[in-house]
């Protein structure tokens, strides 16, 4: 089994205080690990293997304050969280583009059962909660820096991921509580990784949240998002290294098809 011990103190977990197979925990741990581990596609912009197992994807988030994106986040937090004993699967969902949706079943979330109650949980997706979802009848809103979300059983089998926007609710995701194992995820990977007509192989994404909102890095922009107010900054091939460094912590790293979009 993996030692967590040295994430844990790179997340800043409080262990002492948080140690129980409960919400209260488990919201503690997912506040800690997106406020710390920002969302990005590095790897795949230079043409390099994303981390599939616990050591590469430790190494990314200690040695080089890296992240990732789905399959690297939230495959490492399920072991995080079975080392805890808590009750997680994997589960594949569909990212709705807001033109269409993504490949079938390729973006990867987890399901947390705690007495049981199912939650979802998501620390490998540009926009979520710092906490859990819960599955629940009737539905829970969850109020966050960054809007409103919830989530909820459409069916017996299919889950809804929804953030409130312009006005109504939009489907984020449509997941399958159906549980899944890495190997499940390989044409969803490969596509993500080298398709190019993935999101991924387009363009640069780095985004992380911040007490005050989220931050996010694309090709052409930095977004500055504080308390629904945002900012923008224009990204140059001269500056988007300094950028890395300075709001994502990121430093020693060359992006090696930077391309203005």
């Amino acid at each position: 089994m993996t030692d967590f011990s040295q994430l844990e103190n790179y997340l800043e977990v409080e262990t002492e205080k948080y140690n129980q197979n409960d919400l209260l925990s488990l919201n503690h741990y997912i506040h800690q690990y997106v406020s710390h581990v920002p969302f990005e596609n590095i790897n795949v912009q230079n043409k390099q293997p994303i981390a599939l197992n616990d050591e590469a994807m430790l190494h990314k988030i200690i040695q080089e304050h890296r992240g990732g994106f789905c399959y690297e986040q939230n495959r490492l937090f399920k072991n995080y969280l079975v080392g805890k004993g808590f009750d997680v699967e994997l589960i594949s969902a569909t990212i709705n583009t807001g033109d269409g949706w993504a490949m079938r079943g390729s973006h990867m979330a987890l399901k947390v059962t705690i007495n049981q109650q199912n939650y979802l949980v998501d620390v490998g997706y540009a926009d979520v909660p710092k906490e859990a979802m819960p599955l629940s009848d009737p539905q829970e809103v969850i109020s966050d820096i960054n809007g409103y979300f919830k989530a909820s059983y459409i069916d017996t089998q299919t889950i809804e991921m929804c953030k409130y926007k312009d006005g109504g609710w939009q489907i984020q995701y449509r997941a399958m509580d159906v549980p899944k194992t890495i190997s499940d995820f390989e044409a969803g990977i490969t596509y993500n990784q080298h398709n190019p007509s993935s999101i991924f192989v387009k363009k640069l994404i780095v985004s992380k949240a911040t007490d005050t909102g989220r931050i996010t890095l694309s090709n052409s922009h930095l977004t500055i998002t504080e308390h629904g107010e945002k900012v923008k900054k224009t990204v140059t091939s001269d500056n988007y290294l300094a950028i890395l460094d300075d709001y994502f912590g990121i430093d020693n790293i060359n992006i090696l098809t930077f391309e203005r979009s």
